[in-house]
């Protein structure tokens, strides 16, 4: 799809010879199709189609108002970012520039745009995730302001029966109710990030969970997303002194329940302690992130 500024609502940013377009000027498909023409050479590809597009801005509060589609000089689409909000927080994401327009101060021009609207809708916090590695965004983030946080793994478990034995076959296991799913997250302690907090589990919907209680009485659940072709958004609860009795029978029980599926979990702090029980079960690091904040 080629697109030029051609639309009546296009208007001039302040000292740029760039330009934006609300993001949404753009139907869903129209902004997947954008967003993969900026990440066809990306370290880590993230293709999009027009109904991962809406579930994302769907389910991370996605401001497609004050998100941009942006224009070089000769009114050529050369970039795009986005902008969610909830609350006094803001977080920068989807944000890429057309291969043969890097270089040029657009992806600048992107953020200051991006932190302007932030501002405006009244953000007294931006936050945002680059990839570990790529240096050229993570040294423009730095110069903007932004601080590094921590670093979170991006971790998978390709399809496949387990290949261990119950590791606490004593322990009872019961899928847990929807009014109690909703309980469980409601008690989850603070520290999330933005893509796998509470609120977008919610919006994500599809979220079921169990219920493990060991010989001990000591007792831990995992909530997750069960879609016809993956697990996600697994969140844990395995409280000290037996975390990695809790972590490994929740997992098992998980998976012995689903076999089939993918099983991709984002953003686990890297220094999680429960990360060697995870390889224990079978899950691998994709990817790094360092995530990244902005205090206004």
């Amino acid at each position: 799809m080629t697109l030029t500024a051609q639309q009546p609502e296009l208007c001039l940013t302040v000292e740029s010879a760039f330009s934006t377009v609300p993001a949404s000027t753009y139907s869903f498909a129209e902004l997947a199709d954008i967003y993969n023409q900026t990440r066809v050479d990306y370290i880590v590809p993230m293709p999009m189609n027009a109904k991962r597009m809406e579930v994302y801005v769907s389910s991370y509060d996605i401001d497609l108002d004050a998100s941009i589609v942006a224009f070089d000089a000769d009114g050529e689409m050369a970039g795009v970012g986005m902008l969610g909000r909830r609350g006094d927080r803001a977080w920068i994401t989807r944000l890429g520039v057309l291969p043969y327009r890097r270089g040029h101060q657009l992806g600048r021009f992107l953020m200051e745009t991006l932190i302007a609207q932030a501002v405006r809708g009244g953000a007294r916090l931006i936050q945002l995730e680059v990839i570990k590695g790529n240096t050229p965004a993570y040294r423009l983030f730095l110069k903007l302001g932004f601080k590094e946080t921590r670093e979170l793994l991006v971790i998978r478990r390709p399809p496949g029966k387990l290949t261990i034995e119950n590791p606490l076959p004593q322990a009872g296991v019961r899928p847990l109710t929807p009014d109690e799913v909703q309980g469980c997250l409601a008690q989850r302690s603070p520290g999330a990030s933005w893509i796998d907090e509470t609120p977008s589990l919610i919006h994500a919907g599809s979220l079921k969970g169990l219920r493990v209680e060991l010989p001990s009485g000591a007792a831990g659940w995992v909530i997750y997303q069960h879609t016809a072709l993956q697990i996600g958004y697994i969140v844990l609860h395995a409280p000290w002194p037996a975390r990695d009795d809790l972590t490994r029978a929740l997992l098992y029980h998980l998976h012995s329940l689903h076999p089939l599926q993918d099983t991709k979990v984002e953003n686990i702090p890297a220094l999680d302690l429960r990360w060697p029980v995870y390889q224990e079960l079978g899950y691998v690091e994709a990817f790094r992130r360092i995530e990244m904040f902005l205090y206004l």
